[in-house]
């Protein structure tokens, strides 16, 4: 059997998810290149000549990855990609997968579509899970004096809803930066952002394997935010790390989960915890950047075992051998 295996930015070199993208596919294919029950070949760009792997076939691309999957994905039996959410891309890749009858090791077109909205992600959750209070408005309607009286607060957070790097959230607290956020968005065409409270408490991630039928919580991960003036970006995590609520963590995934079906594979939920309260934040559904420092430490081989855990639903025990960093 074939398998598909590729990473977006390591395809399109985008620059703002090139550092994690790169690394994530390098420990996919360094797990596949160890150990595969699958004929494997890999998506890569042209210019791209640092990968060399004995048991792994290499595909140079030098056309659109769109164009170049929809005439050739049927070729495979299945997939393991990462992409981004932004702009439905993520959504857009399992859409042609799925009408080219190609198996995904990963989330369904519909899973896909919800969690490429943060705001459509949030009204699909369950009332039950803690969330932050959010607005959705237009690029257009950021307004300071507008949207401080609506939410009744003077500082707020302001992101677009539909994007995945950090590179565009802002803590807006005065109206000269509101405009200058909004001029920003239009740079980069952010059509809709979210308006949400700034809650001021430690942000953290899990990780997790899903299939359809069980979910296995692999890991508690910092992530390393840094705030220059009113610009927030993410440099990177820590992981595994301990956590006294790790039993409510555990349980608050698992009932975020299974309020999307068609969530699959490796899948990452962000909150923050403020005193003793779990804010909800968002879910990737894809392999995410503690991946990278997971597949490194694990007791058996990562992605194998997910492969095994999504298509058979075989029983795994994962474990870490020691903590380790990625740094963006």
């Amino acid at each position: 059997m074939k398998l598909l295996v590729f990473e977006y930015s390591s395809i399109c070199l985008n620059e703002n998810l090139l550092s994690e993208g790169f690394n994530m596919l390098k420990c996919i294919l360094n797990d596949l290149d160890k150990n595969s029950f699958f004929e494997v070949y890999y998506l890569i760009n042209k210019t791209v000549d640092s990968f060399n792997y004995d048991n792994l076939n290499a595909i140079y691309l030098k056309d659109d990855l769109m164009e170049w999957l929809k005439n050739n994905s049927k070729d495979y039996d299945y997939a393991l990609f990462i992409a981004p959410e932004d702009d439905l891309i993520q959504y857009h890749i399992t859409k042609i997968l799925e009408e080219n009858r190609v198996g995904i090791i990963g989330s369904d077109s519909v899973s896909s579509y919800i969690c490429s909205s943060k705001k459509l992600t949030y009204d699909n959750v369950s009332e039950d899970i803690l969330k932050i209070n959010t607005i959705k408005y237009k690029s257009e309607e950021l307004d300071y004096k507008i949207i401080s009286r609506e939410i009744n607060k003077k500082e707020f957070i302001v992101k677009p809803d539909n994007k995945t790097s950090s590179d565009l959230i802002f803590v807006v607290d005065n109206e000269n930066t509101c405009n200058e956020v909004k001029k920003m968005y239009e740079k980069y065409n952010i059509d809709y952002l979210l308006v949400q409270e700034y809650i001021k408490g430690t942000p953290i991630s899990v990780s997790l394997i899903c299939n359809n039928n069980n979910i296995i919580f692999l890991s508690i991960n910092s992530q390393e935010i840094i705030q220059n003036d009113n610009k927030i970006g993410y440099t990177g995590c820590k992981t595994p790390i301990d956590h006294p609520l790790k039993n409510e963590l555990t349980e608050i995934s698992n009932n975020i989960v299974k309020c999307i079906p068609g969530l699959k594979g490796f899948v990452g939920i962000d909150y923050i915890i403020q005193n003793e309260k779990i804010y909800f934040v968002e879910i990737n559904s894809r392999i995410t950047t503690p991946y990278i420092v997971l597949q490194k430490n694990c007791n058996q081989n990562l992605t194998n075992s997910i492969i095994e855990f999504v298509l058979k639903n075989q029983k795994i025990n994962l474990n870490f051998e020691k903590q380790g960093k990625f740094i963006r």
